[in-house]
């Protein structure tokens, strides 16, 4: 079918008292949003002054306890065929912007009903902190709108499943709204917990407000009322779940967290019958969500933090394995965030288990990242090096090649790193082997003397 090149994308917001955000959420857009919608729900600051100067449509809205409501309100007012739907502390970077224009005329007239992209979490230094996919650009077509009045959700009407294009690995856009300077004077955390008890009171069932009811428990640091509601919320999960259902799969994540966590603080009596219901509920998790590798990488973290090598190296290879075959589309969340940790312990628990083999393509694996990881460095050395035979051998030269891919040899930085790990890991014979080949007789003498090597 031929391209739709008619594609009219109108930006909405709902807004309070964003005077801080709003020129920069209206100017990232401005080159390819056909209009701009800002629906103010009370500010009282300059938010409504600014907006309309930058030449957003304004409207307003009394607030009446409902994000759904408020975001409905604004989709009424927009006049474009898309919708891109996107909060105050919230951007895209230019390029971005334009291959989600370019991406939407690519697309024919009754594909995709909405596009899900990534979504970056900036700390307060502006880096990264963790990632993941949301669901903001969509047809406008009366029978798609947002319900709940937190948290809300955009479904289809109709009754119809939504049928979503992921471009979450080519499209991203970039949150802004866990930093402090950002939360300072928003009281969040009173206002999410009676919007969310307003929703349990119409549908006391609804498994999805009692797991958001439990991470605002754990986030005030009421860890046993927050495991309460996650339990009360899986006892009302359905037996079978989407396999995208991220809101499930994160319940399950933070009450097993929770249950470890007090596992390795209780009695050895206690510390069983904790372990059995650990065990029980990461059943509970695969049976429900089998493609996510979250549960496995808790599991493998957890008995790797107990020093059972054999089962930890069975769950994270499940972890990357499922991360490998079903991908990190809402789903592997913490695990895709720390693949290097994973790599990490893999290494160290394949070297207790003896794979010599896998603890080197795991050890490889992390210093690719992370290349002055002593540890996983040391423990690469002893594998390639099971024993040392006194003399140079072919097998200290084959070594010496693989650590030259990863190192570079014109680094002093990276010379001393190599040669002092393999002194410590007990590789005395090749250290001086690789201090040999990595430095001349002027630099060792000078080395020497100063203490930098042996």
């Amino acid at each position: 079918m031929k391209p739709n090149k008619g594609v009219r994308i109108s930006q909405c917001m709902i807004v309070k008292n964003e005077e801080a955000n709003i020129e920069k959420a209206l100017s990232w857009g401005k080159s390819v949003m056909w209009e701009q919608i800002v629906v103010d729900t009370g500010s009282t600051d300059r938010t409504v002054e600014l907006a309309k100067k930058l030449g957003a449509k304004v409207f307003f809205f009394d607030w009446i306890n409902d994000f759904a409501a408020a975001k409905n309100y604004a989709i009424e007012k927009a006049k474009g065929n898309w919708i891109a739907f996107f909060d105050a502390d919230e951007y895209m970077v230019f390029q971005d912007a334009n291959d989600m224009k370019g991406l939407l005329e690519g697309l024919a007239p009754n594909s995709f009903d909405a596009i899900s992209t990534g979504c970056q979490n900036l700390d307060d230094e502006g880096n990264v902190f963790s990632s993941g996919t949301q669901l903001r650009i969509f047809r406008n077509r009366s029978n798609i709108r947002y319900r709940r009045r937190i948290h809300e959700q955009l479904v289809d009407l109709s009754g119809g499943e939504l049928h979503i294009g992921d471009v979450s690995n080519e499209i991203s856009f970039f949150h802004t709204g866990y930093q402090k300077k950002a939360l300072e004077g928003k009281d969040k955390k009173g206002r999410n917990r009676r919007l969310i008890q307003e929703e349990l009171e119409k549908n006391p069932k609804d498994y999805e407000m009692l797991g958001y009811m439990g991470d605002e428990c754990f986030g005030d640091g009421e860890i046993h009322e927050a495991k309460q509601w996650y339990q009360k919320s899986i006892e009302q999960m359905p037996v079978s779940l989407p396999d995208y259902d991220q809101r499930s799969a994160y319940t399950f994540t933070q009450l097993l967290t929770i249950l470890i966590h007090q596992e390795g603080s209780e009695t050895a009596g206690s510390s069983e019958n904790l372990q059995e219901e650990i065990r029980f509920v990461y059943h509970q998790a695969v049976k429900r969500l089998p493609q996510e590798g979250d549960f496995d990488y808790i599991m493998g973290k957890w008995r790797a933090n107990r020093n059972q090598a054999g089962e930890a190296v069975n769950y994270l290879k499940s972890a990357l394995n499922k991360l490998e075959t079903y991908g990190c589309y809402n789903k592997a969340l913490l695990l895709a965030g720390n693949l290097l940790e994973v790599y990490g312990l893999l290494a160290r628990c394949c070297y207790e288990t003896g794979e010599s083999q896998a603890c080197i393509s795991y050890s490889v694996a992390y210093l690719k990242y992370d290349k002055y990881g002593m540890a996983v460095l040391s423990r690469l050395m002893k594998a390639l090096i099971p024993r040392e035979s006194g003399e140079d051998t072919q097998e200290d030269q084959e070594v010496f090649q693989l650590l030259m891919k990863l190192y570079d040899r014109s680094s002093l930085k990276d010379r001393l790193f190599l040669v002092k790990t393999a002194e410590k890991s007990g590789r005395i014979q090749f250290s001086d082997f690789l201090a040999d080949q990595l430095f001349s007789l002027a630099e060792r003498d000078a080395l020497q003397k100063g203490g930098a090597i042996h």
